[in-house]
């Protein structure tokens, strides 16, 4: 195995190790991280369709389904058909879910402090520039690899 390949083999070990480490501190037990994960989508970008939550997060439409279902029962978001189109479903955040959403920012913000307290202002800005070029060229490979399909 080369030198590269160690690397990458240490990497993946460290995004692994983050991703325990970040559910760890998820600021709400309550929450899932995919619940979390449309609850701030839907508080970033307003309503969302049921597919588009499903493709950014990367999941079946079914298992979207799922999460919603689970965030309706807590009053988190709401469900509601398109009236030009029936089969389209719009999921909103609710007054409850926005206010949830609210609180859970400034703690996940007071988490990623305290999880980047190591690293200082430039090495923060080239941390951000190396994950920036992995997730753009990550992005650009799918929207290739999409738009090769049948």
């Amino acid at each position: 195995m080369g030198d590269r390949d160690r690397a990458i083999d240490r990497i993946d070990a460290m995004f692994t190790r983050l991703g325990r480490l970040a559910r760890r501190r998820m600021p709400d037990d309550s929450l899932t991280f995919g619940q979390f994960a449309v609850l701030r989508m839907l508080f970033q970008h307003g309503p969302l369709a049921m597919g588009a939550i499903a493709e950014n997060l990367g999941i079946s439409l079914a298992g979207a389904t799922g999460i919603i279902d689970r965030l309706v029962h807590q009053g988190m978001v709401e469900r509601t058909r398109s009236r030009e189109d029936r089969r389209v479903v719009w999921v909103t955040l609710s007054e409850v879910g926005r206010q949830r959403m609210l609180e859970l920012q400034v703690k996940r913000h007071q988490e990623m402090c305290e999880l980047l307290k190591p690293l200082d202002v430039e090495e923060l800005e080239t941390l951000l520039s190396l994950m920036e070029r992995v997730a753009n060229a990550a992005e650009h490979e799918h929207e290739q690899s999409s738009s090769h399909e049948c």
